[in-house]
């Protein structure tokens, strides 16, 4: 495996539980994971810890920064789908048994999964789209319709693919979990006001991988789109890198921004990097 932490283990670790600042703050784990700290709660959206090879045989092109079962002091896990990289019980239940603090989010058909593994159900609430969540009293978070392919719901109507919007701090933060950009989803996030913070998946897809099952997401051209029609003050691609035959050079991102939006902030994280974020 390549080596690319700019930061990890214990060291990254201690850095995530003893920061603390007026404004928002956020690392990079990898994929769609991300830990975000603001209003001095702390949440991992889409925490992928463990080693994997998916389905197709691909396996991630670095190893996780530290092991599920380290105990971390999240206060929320939060996924946005029930794809491995996304949702994993190999890292979810390991953090249930270590911090018995940590409550969980997951779109509401996959509540299930969790509770069935062993999670109380207490800890775990099911997200439906359009309806917010208070997080702490602190946070609020709304999850968002997304169309991974396409919009898939259950026999109840529940959404299979969700985005987050968390606001707080005079901050508003899109999450987005797998998506593509859809007329739908850009008047959805639009009603919420400028995004302060997007971060997007951009690997796109293609024939040959949906051929070997592997479900489409943004390219970096409709995600620089998407970026300009929310009047994201900063633009986070991510979903690029981490597992073989299925990424996109970053750069990539960059070059679309700065043809299609140049007034705008853009960042591109190493993975486990920290970025201070003051809300314009």
């Amino acid at each position: 495996m390549t080596e690319r932490w700019y930061k990890k283990g214990k060291a990254l670790q201690d850095e995530i539980n003893g920061a603390a600042a007026p404004w928002a703050l956020l690392w990079f784990l990898g994929q769609m994971s991300f830990v975000i700290k603001i209003n001095g709660v702390t949440i991992y959206f889409d925490p992928f810890l463990n080693d994997f090879t998916d389905e197709t045989g691909a396996g991630r092109s670095y190893g996780p920064p530290f092991s599920p079962d380290c105990g971390l002091e999240a206060d929320y896990f939060i996924c946005s789908h029930n794809h491995a990289d996304h949702l994993n019980l190999r890292t979810l239940l390991p953090q249930a048994q270590t911090n018995p603090k940590t409550r969980f989010i997951v779109p509401r058909p996959f509540t299930s999964l969790l509770t069935g593994a062993g999670i109380d159900k207490c800890r775990v609430t099911g997200a439906q789209s359009g309806l917010k969540l208070e997080l702490d009293g602190a946070l609020t978070l709304t999850p968002v319709a997304a169309a991974h392919t396409a919009y898939e719901i259950d026999e109840n109507g529940d959404d299979l693919y969700l985005g987050y919007v968390l606001s707080g701090g005079g901050c508003r933060i899109y999450h987005a979990g797998d998506t593509l950009v859809t007329p739908r989803l850009v008047e959805t996030l639009q009603s919420f006001g400028p995004i302060n913070i997007a971060i997007l998946p951009v690997n796109g897809g293609d024939w040959e991988r949906v051929g070997r099952g592997i479900a489409a997401n943004m390219t970096v051209e409709d995600a620089a789109k998407l970026a300009r029609a929310l009047d994201a003050d900063l633009s986070v691609p991510a979903h690029y890198d981490l597992l073989g035959g299925n990424a996109v050079n970053p750069s990539v991102f960059a070059e679309a921004m700065y043809r299609l939006c140049p007034s705008k902030k853009y960042h591109i994280f190493a993975p486990g990097e920290c970025f201070h974020y003051h809300a314009r």
